[in-house]
């Protein structure tokens, strides 16, 4: 049985990226307001404020009237937006990757708006249904107001709305936030590294399998970190972001052996599910921005310029990448780690990452051109010896791709440029590649 802690840990998890997080919490709030606003009405300093308002709100008719036009044209701007968003995550879905709805529902921005549209639904009608007619002087006046101003609000909210919705669909914004969040993970993780610790040596430890089926998605530290910190023990995670686990999978190893009780905490400590989000993980977010790169390539979309711009995006944060170990810590006690996650070294990276845009973008010397530029950037600043080998390994495939499907001799030629850029690198950095071979049959000039 999961603990609280554990339970609470995944909720939280859950419901702050549901679509219904923000709205229910804000119509939460407006109905508090609502019932504010109701026991103010009651009080002497709103009977002294009712001689100051405008005649039309101390007027049953005129109040309901204008509660009822409000409700009518909110809950109208809701519909329509509800329905701009699901016409945003399908097209998402189908001209960049479903991988990127997670993050698209739960865009704070739109869920925030909604929320206000819902709540203030929910203000009127609490407002209207305190209305009688029969009794002038129960009308709560401040609160009609108070409604007027909050239409207002609104109107602004669906300006603000449409401005999220034409961005959203912009393959420019969505490569932009998938960057943003994969580079500030990126930068948190460098920082958890800061202390220099190395992996330890986990081959002889006890091994805890894996309950049930899934993705790893995230681990309650601060329920596993009490008891790595109480039973003064270390831990390994045994796999890494994105690998599906199945029943019976090594799990993580622990130092020394647990209990029957301290291995049922320990395997309530993770949380598993499907979506993957850009800040969670440096490599979903540069995944992410590579299936949008395969999918611009693809005929039904052919925009070699989308493709370009997210291979640069990448070539960039495989250069934040050089010199970062290929390991996460966590579970901090008194400063130092107590938990210890493989990631993605440059090999895997790249071979999930650039080898589809490889293989699909074979065709298209320009992308192959921005490809071998990518891996020029990814050398810059102080790649390990084993990121510098991964990445001449996939020059090397990158130059073997285009020996094989770029048949024209412009077109070799202008490799052939992307690849002396490559041979100008010094020291380690220096690929051992050679030139595509020209055919010697070039046309003439007249």
């Amino acid at each position: 049985m999961s603990t609280p802690s554990n339970a609470v840990f995944r909720l939280a998890k859950r419901i702050s990226e549901s679509i219904a997080f923000y709205p229910i919490l804000i119509a939460a709030f407006y109905a508090i307001l609502a019932v504010t606003m109701l026991a103010f009405e009651t009080t002497s300093m709103a009977s002294s404020l009712q001689p100051h308002l405008p005649s039309g709100l101390t007027d049953p008719d005129n109040a309901r009237d204008i509660l009822s036009t409000l409700i009518t044209s909110i809950v109208s701007l809701t519909v329509f937006s509800f329905s701009m968003v699901m016409v945003v995550l399908n097209g998402a879905a189908a001209r960049l990757t479903p991988r990127v709805l997670p993050g698209l529902i739960s865009d704070t921005r739109n869920r925030v708006i909604l929320g206000i549209y819902l709540g203030s639904v929910l203000y009127y009608l609490l407002l209207i249904s305190t209305i009688n007619k029969n009794q002038p002087t129960d009308i709560p006046s401040v609160g009609v107001l108070l409604a007027l101003l909050t239409g207002i609000l609104n109107l602004a909210m669906f300006v603000v709305f449409i401005r999220s919705v034409s961005q959203s669909i912009q393959v420019d914004w969505v490569l932009s936030q998938l960057y943003s969040g994969a580079y500030a993970n990126l930068e948190k993780r460098k920082q958890r590294l800061a202390a220099g610790k190395t992996m330890p040596d986990d081959t002889n430890w006890w091994c805890l399998p894996a309950s049930r089926p899934g993705y790893l998605r995230a681990v309650n530290e601060r329920r596993l970190g009490e008891l790595l910190s109480k039973r003064n023990l270390l831990a390994v995670v045994q796999v890494e972001p994105g690998f599906f686990l199945v029943e019976g999978h090594p799990l993580i190893r622990f130092s020394e052996p647990l209990s029957d009780e301290d291995r049922a905490v320990a395997v309530d400590c993770f949380d598993f599910q499907n979506n993957e989000f850009a800040s969670a993980n440096v490599s979903y977010g540069m995944r992410q921005i590579a299936e949008i790169a395969v999918k611009a390539i693809s005929p039904a979309i052919n925009d070699p310029g989308t493709a370009m711009r997210a291979i640069n995006l990448i070539g960039v944060l495989l250069q934040r990448i050089g010199g970062v170990p290929p390991f996460d810590v966590g579970c901090f006690d008194h400063g130092q780690p107590r938990l210890f996650s493989p990631q993605l070294a440059m090999q895997r990276m790249l071979e999930t990452v650039i080898a589809p845009i490889r293989v699909y973008a074979s065709h298209d010397p320009l992308v192959m051109i921005t490809l071998l530029q990518c891996m020029k950037n990814a050398l810059h600043d102080s790649p390990s010896a084993e990121q510098v080998q991964a990445i001449h390994d996939e020059i090397r495939a990158l130059r073997d791709q285009a020996d094989a499907k770029v048949e024209n001799w412009r077109d070799r030629h202008a490799v052939n440029d992307a690849i002396e850029g490559l041979l100008k690198l010094d020291g380690r950095k220096h690929p051992c590649v050679q030139l595509l071979p020209i055919d010697c049959k070039e046309p003439t000039a007249c």
